[in-house]
């Protein structure tokens, strides 16, 4: 017994080691956790240089926390390390596949394989959640594209048949994600389905007017085709914007903008301004970054971002 007190010492000073490094690597894991989150709100709000700061400091946190408990390793096992990886691997993933490009790998990021499958299946919500935000704005164009990385995703998790010890609870995350899979394809679904109503009613509209019996050719009838064709001319330009010369140099030079913008973002041009877009803000000839808002779908995001390049490029061009 004479040894107990020297046992009981050195426990005491290797718990008291433990506990400082705990301490220290707490607020870095919340401070990497918190720094994912708002990467992911940066990418829905389509700031992707922002996302890309954000989640660059998120890195460095868990780094210093992973070097923070480099010594007792058990620490780098806990919850929150984990919570912290996965928060960072879903931010990742989430931006890699909205902007286009090939998914970070585990080690690239410096994460669990556990944590980044889990994060991998958090980010198809967050996939969902971006096509919904598309959706309500009227634009399904990547609707199928981000549709089947989700489905891609799930058909890579549910191969992951481990017990939940090794994967940190992934099968549940995995039922999760099917469930997200099944609703987005059925909003999807219904939502192409919805447009292309619209389309046929819109055509047979049209193709009903030009059927309709011609009336008497009296002045004033002949006054109200002048009109009614007209209003048709107009509603075809509407939909399929015609440019005239010196409107197709405008156009040429905001082509020119927003490839150059979209390089400086490594992100595809057309997320920036679709090619029909650039047609009806030339027609529109904005004076504010408001006046975009008209165009269905660009919304206000893009317009606070690239409104005023935009607006003055067109200035520049019509002087």
């Amino acid at each position: 017994m004479n040894n107990l007190d020297s046992i009981a010492g050195k426990i005491h000073k290797s718990l008291k080691e433990k506990d400082e490094a705990r301490e220290r690597m707490l607020p870095l894991c919340r401070d990497a956790i918190r720094y994912s989150s708002n990467a992911v709100r940066a990418v829905h709000r389509q700031e992707f240089e922002l996302a890309v700061e954000l989640l660059r400091s998120a890195r460095s946190f868990l780094t210093d926390a992973g070097k923070a408990v480099n010594v007792n390793n058990e620490l780098g096992n806990t919850g929150l390390i984990r919570d912290a990886q996965k928060e960072l691997a879903e931010a990742n993933i989430t931006l890699a596949l909205v902007t286009g490009k090939p998914i970070p790998e585990p080690a690239e990021l410096g994460v669990d394989v556990a944590a980044y499958l889990n994060g991998l299946g958090e980010a198809v919500g967050e996939l969902r959640r971006y096509l919904l935000d598309s959706m309500r704005k009227g634009d399904l164009s990547r609707g199928e594209e981000l549709l089947s990385a989700m489905d891609d995703i799930y058909s890579v998790l549910v191969t992951m048949d481990f017990p939940d010890a090794i994967t940190a609870g992934l099968r549940r995350t995995t039922d999760m994600v099917r469930g997200v899979l099944e609703r987005t394809r059925s909003d999807l679904t219904l939502a192409m389905r919805q447009k292309d109503l619209e389309a046929k009613l819109e055509a047979y509209k049209k193709k009903d007017a030009r059927s309709q019996p011609k009336r008497p050719r009296t002045k004033a009838a002949e006054t109200e085709t002048v009109v009614d064709k007209q209003e048709e001319t107009e509603t075809v330009q509407q939909e399929v914007p015609l440019l005239d010369q010196d409107e197709a140099k405008v156009y040429e030079t905001l082509s020119e903008w927003r490839s150059r913008r979209a390089s400086e973002e490594t992100i595809a041009p057309n997320i920036i301004v679709r090619n029909s877009w650039l047609k009806e803000i030339i027609k529109l000839n904005p004076s504010t970054p408001r006046d975009l808002l008209v165009i269905k779908g660009f919304g206000e995001r893009r317009a606070n971002k690239y409104g005023r390049d935009i607006i003055q490029i067109i200035k520049k061009s019509q002087k």
